[in-house]
């Protein structure tokens, strides 16, 4: 097939594309060619900045099988990949999330009719719009759309709350104490990008995920305490850990709202059976011990590359930890 990524440079859509070419199709990426040169993995590149509306309607020239969108994020780039794209592909793959199930989650396991209801995250929220108009299109006629909703999905960057993976570790490799929100015994689920990307091409071109919304996740989840002790084990530490309830944390950065009430400290559990049908009983085929060491692979090497974390957060963790005794 001819397959277009939007993007194709990210911690989800890399690993799609580097499967896409192992698989023999013909890949195309749009973007601005800054993170790595597109001749390294034998596809072609059409490059482009994402937010120039001149330069994106180009891509309206040419006709792809496949068309997956990795970048869009509210409802006025979905209307504008409807005008692009309606007629120039046999199917568009819009890759939201699973964020936007409804918080707090209404059942102990989350299936793709669970409601799109995020009251804590407006990124959640834009994405279930951007979902509606372009199902709208589809419905109409427009656009031959499948919805994918990865949740929480891996690659480089090791699983953390409230601070970017490196940052957790640095902090591990420091013997300074790190957060967990709540007890630590909501359950997360992590899907690496290898596993996302085997099922993520059985979407591609199947005529039965047409007008289809489907998670790609894992079936099983693991509590954050095992996670993050997982990290730390992997890093050769001990992990110091100190439990702070979501909102308390949410008092000291807003910011940590949406992604902790919003979708963290919830237990994330997914009914699989859609994907496994879809693509012929996939399954995950890494385990959480060995998708931490190949992410903890990337950020060793970063974190040797003379890493040094945001100073003004790592002051108030600090802070947060302290006027917690």
């Amino acid at each position: 097939m001819r397959i277009l990524f939007i993007g194709g440079t990210g911690e989800i859509s890399f690993a799609c594309v580097e499967a896409a070419k192992r698989a023999g199709h013909d890949v195309t990426l749009f973007n601005r060619g800054q993170r790595w040169d597109a001749r390294q993995l034998g596809v072609h590149h059409l490059s482009g900045d994402f937010g120039d509306d001149t330069a994106y309607a180009k891509l309206s020239a040419h006709h792809f099988d496949v068309v997956c969108q990795f970048l869009v994020y509210d409802p006025g780039q979905a209307d504008r990949d409807i005008q692009v794209f309606s007629g120039h592909c046999g199917q568009y793959i819009f890759i939201s999330t699973a964020s936007a199930y409804q918080k707090p989650c209404p059942t102990p396991v989350i299936a793709e009719d669970t409601p799109l209801d995020n009251p804590f995250w407006a990124y959640s929220r834009n994405k279930a719009a951007c979902e509606a108009r372009l199902l709208g299109a589809h419905e109409q006629g427009d656009l031959r759309v499948t919805i994918v909703r990865p949740s929480h999905t891996y690659r480089t960057r090791l699983p953390s709350t409230v601070i970017p993976g490196d940052h957790l570790a640095w902090r591990m490799m420091q013997g300074k104490p790190i957060i967990i929100h709540g007890d630590g015994e909501s359950v997360w689920t992590l899907t690496h990008a290898d596993d996302f990307a085997r099922a993520f091409l059985h979407i591609c071109g199947n005529q039965q995920a047409l007008g289809e919304c489907v998670h790609i996740t894992d079936r099983v989840g693991h509590t954050w305490n095992r996670i993050i002790r997982t990290v730390a084990e992997t890093i050769g530490v001990t992990a110091d850990i100190r439990h702070v309830l979501s909102k308390t944390l949410a008092g000291y950065e807003p910011a940590w709202l949406g992604p902790l009430l919003g979708d963290k400290s919830n237990t994330m559990i997914f009914d699989t059976q859609k994907i496994e049908k879809l693509s012929g009983d996939w399954r995950c085929e890494v385990t959480l011990e060995q998708g931490i060491a190949r992410a903890w692979s990337f950020a060793a090497a970063r974190l040797k590359n003379d890493y040094r974390p945001d100073p003004a957060v790592d002051a108030l963790i600090d802070q947060i930890i302290f006027e917690q005794k």
